[in-house]
């Protein structure tokens, strides 16, 4: 291995790969201090346009980074230890696979996958892989559910009873067919792995319990034309006695909306991004003596943009690198975690249920 964990991104061209790079290759992701980051570094990009390759690595400043047009090619490189895979939907299983047995650590965006037996696949071989791995559902890494987890845990709600979340994301669709793919189920895998898969996520974070059952509902679109039901209703029973709705539209929205509430014996959390900063969050807790109030000091991440360069990538990459570095699994967000496992059994039974016109389905 290099001094420094080499990256390579496949995928390059999009501009969330951008982001991603940005967290490898600089110190808090912030290209405009350009303070290196420490311990990894971007070694290759890989992406069909060539052109695009070139002005991406000047405009983000990745001196080090060799181009790729093929993605074998760029696996078979001694620079690269890891990747960091930014393809379409129908492309990640396989990607991650590949890697995997290329005898590199992989750092996939979401979704896992978009056919429940290559989940079981990737899943199973990175169960048999000493090497580290990360899905990036990096709603998780923002303080403010981080804050939240910890609350929950130290009972301030008392037993949880109910959590909802949303996830309301008017996803992007230009002209090109850079972002046309979005609009096939056959391409993106839906609207559970193009978004809503992030709500669920959240869900199974603060709900910290195996799922039990699953029910969805589906509707079709009404403003654009994706091929498949972009609006996804769950109903999710968790083994601690939790109930949690999720609702999610990548059709339409004001604007980005990932509002969320909870409800305990002891108290509640709500969280409207539409509400200025100083009332975004707001909750009670009984054992901590506190009334039902607005929170301006609860976190200083807020999960209301859409624009990609404000999520936290540093932080979720940082961690990653961090654990490839050591050689050690992902707890939070490796295949292997209960975060994950627990969201893929989740989608999967949604999937099911859905097409079966909304049945419960058992875990």
């Amino acid at each position: 291995m290099t001094k420094k964990l080499g990256i390579g991104l496949v995928g390059a061209s999009g501009w969330m790969a951008g982001a991603l790079a940005a967290g490898a290759e600089y110190l808090d992701g912030d290209l405009e201090k350009a303070v290196k980051h420490p311990h990894s570094v971007v070694t290759a990009l890989c992406a069909r346009n060539q052109e695009i390759l070139k002005e991406r690595k000047q405009l983000w400043g990745l001196d080090q980074a060799e181009l790729f047009s093929d993605y074998d090619e760029m696996l078979a490189s001694p620079h690269v230890d890891a990747v960091i895979i930014a393809v379409p939907n129908h492309l990640h299983a396989g990607f991650a696979l590949k890697a995997l047995e290329a005898g590199k650590h992989v750092f996939l965006e979401k979704p896992l996958a978009i056919h429940p037996k290559e989940s079981a696949a990737l899943l199973k071989a990175a169960a048999a892989s000493p090497l580290t791995t990360k899905v990036d559902y990096i709603l998780v890494h923002y303080d403010e559910q981080q804050k939240l987890h910890g609350l929950i845990k130290q009972g301030a709600f008392g037993q949880l009873a109910s959590t909802h979340f949303t996830y309301r994301h008017p996803i992007q669709i230009g002209e090109s067919a850079d972002q046309q793919w979005k609009l096939s189920k056959e391409i993106s895998g839906g609207a559970i792995p193009m978004g809503i898969c992030h709500a669920i996520s959240l869900t199974v974070y603060q709900a910290d319990s195996d799922p039990v059952d699953v029910s969805c509902k589906s509707a079709p679109a009404l403003c654009r034309e994706f091929d498949y039901a972009p609006r996804q209703d769950l109903i999710i029973t968790f083994a601690n006695g939790v109930v949690s709705v999720v609702q999610g539209n990548i059709d339409f929205a004001e604007k980005y909306d990932a509002r969320h509430n909870l409800c305990g014996t002891e108290g509640q959390f709500d969280y409207v991004p539409y509400n200025p900063r100083e009332s975004r969050a707001m909750w009670s807790s009984q054992s901590m003596n506190r009334d039902y109030a607005p929170d301006p000091d609860f976190a200083n991440d807020h999960l209301d943009s859409g624009d990609v360069w404000e999520h936290q990538c540093a932080s979720t990459v940082n961690e990653f690198v961090e654990n490839a570095v050591k050689g050690i699994k992902d707890p939070l967000l490796g295949f292997e975690s209960p975060l994950v496992q627990r969201t893929e059994a989740i989608i999967w039974a949604a999937e099911r249920s859905a097409a079966a016109g909304g049945d419960r389905i058992q875990l």
